[in-house]
């Protein structure tokens, strides 16, 4: 997987930039502020179709701008692709309205519904802020499982699409009952797409949870030379010794009354959640920031390793001021780890060399090298 050449036009603060990349190491530098990590957030919503820091297209439309593209050129299972994003106004609105931006998504110049566009470039991202997720809301850890499974499973995306929409509706009837405008027994349909399409996400989300206490005790050691008892547990709303589709909606049947009464579905994978133990203690009780910082590390390692494993390629790595919260050790072991990888890297400046480093300075939007 490699991103050979990105272009940008009216995105945050690039009105229109292009810039070719090499096959291992990409650094951009520059002072805070000036654009690095929307440079970042470019690739990913290259990737995701959306941006990993806002769900509002219209916060990433540059300045007076009514339109924003972004285009990439990538190689993938030695294939190349072409992939555009654009979102803008329509041509009836002025550039000063933001409420009816609409995203259109090309791939290979035809126009293709998000699920046939996100996971064209498979990513990793390194961010300051994924410490959060390991500890604050479990909304956090729920994007963080579908972002990572929707990019290489087409299938986890659908399902989980589908599993929204239906939430969405089934909501919807629950307080129609509750005015007396609709009779209990309309929801088993809903109840039925329900744990339909929540049983595969939550398959999947389970499967990757085995795959990381596989790897995260191993990782965690290596990075550290310390060896600490981690654990991953996936605790779910929905439990079910033989997951079907009945067991699924009979526990949705069981819980139709407490429903009714706060007027949404209080059972299902949008309630699941990943619960973190670090030697047999929650780490939100137990861990050290060090220790969280390098946990983390570990969990992107694993990432990598599964989505090779899963796709057979390298994902691209973005690596947003990583390297600043980091000592030298763990600098360095970094670096080891992503060597063979096309990597993105950004930075106010670096303490260290990066021999071989395709370098990018950054001011106020405009890249020089």
């Amino acid at each position: 997987m490699r991103i050979h050449q990105i272009s940008l036009e009216n995105f945050r603060n690039y009105e229109k930039f292009t810039a070719e990349f090499d096959d291992s190491i990409n650094l951009f530098l520059g002072d805070n502020a000036q654009g690095k990590t929307n440079f970042l957030e470019a690739i990913t919503v290259l990737s995701l179709a959306k941006s990993f820091r806002t769900s509002d297209h219209s916060s990433l439309i540059g300045w007076d701008k009514d339109f924003l593209r972004i285009k990439g050129v990538a190689t993938k299972n030695s294939d190349e692709i072409n992939l555009e994003f654009f979102a803008g106004n329509s041509a009836a609105d002025s550039a000063s309205s933001r409420k009816n931006v609409k995203k259109s998504l090309k791939k290979n110049g035809i126009s293709v519904p998000v699920k046939d566009f996100i996971g064209a470039i498979n990513i990793v991202l390194f961010h300051p802020e994924d410490l959060n997720m390991l500890y604050l809301s479990p909304s956090l850890r729920r994007k963080y499982l579908n972002t990572l499974l929707s990019q290489i499973d087409p299938e986890y995306f659908e399902c989980l699409v589908n599993y929204n929409r239906i939430l969405k509706q089934r909501n919807k009837l629950l307080a129609l009952i509750v005015d007396g405008k609709a009779k209990k027994n309309e929801l088993s349909s809903w109840d039925v797409g329900l744990a339909e399409n929540g049983l595969y996400v939550q398959k999947k989300r389970k499967d990757y949870v085995e795959f990381l206490n596989t790897y995260l005790i191993k990782n965690y050691k290596l990075i550290s030379n310390i060896e600490h008892n981690i654990k991953v547990k996936y605790h779910s709303t929905i439990d079910m010794l033989e997951p079907s589709v009945e067991n699924y909606s009979v526990i949705l049947d069981l819980a139709r009354d407490a429903d009714l009464r706060y007027r949404k579905t209080e059972k299902g994978i949008h309630r699941d959640d990943l619960h973190i133990f670090f030697d047999n203690h929650h780490i939100s009780e137990f861990a050290s920031r060090g220790e969280i910082r390098t946990l983390l590390i570990a969990l992107k390692l694993a990432e990598i390793e599964f989505i090779e494993n899963f796709t057979g390629e390298k994902p691209v790595l973005l690596l947003d001021d990583v390297f600043s919260e980091l000592d030298k050790s763990r600098q360095n072991f970094l670096l080891n780890a992503i060597s063979g990888f096309q990597s993105f890297i950004s930075a106010t400046h670096l303490d260290f060399p990066l021999d071989g480093a395709k370098k990018f300075n950054i001011s106020t939007g405009n890249i020089t090298r």
